[in-house]
């Protein structure tokens, strides 16, 4: 293990879970606002012109 105790490197691997679990979800939302896009322009457009 190189001089690491366990609880080091189950840390470190807790660790790299959570940045794992941080990319999929901000994949996620990346890909959900690239879906809704079209949707989000039209009532963006709409706000606009109704009330400017």
């Amino acid at each position: 293990m190189g001089g690491k105790t366990p609880v080091e490197s189950g840390d470190e691997q807790d660790e790299q879970e959570a940045a794992e679990r941080r990319l999929e979800r901000r994949r996620l939302i990346v890909q959900f606002l690239i879906d809704w896009s079209p949707v989000i322009a039209g009532v963006a457009n709409l706000v606009v012109q109704c009330c400017f």
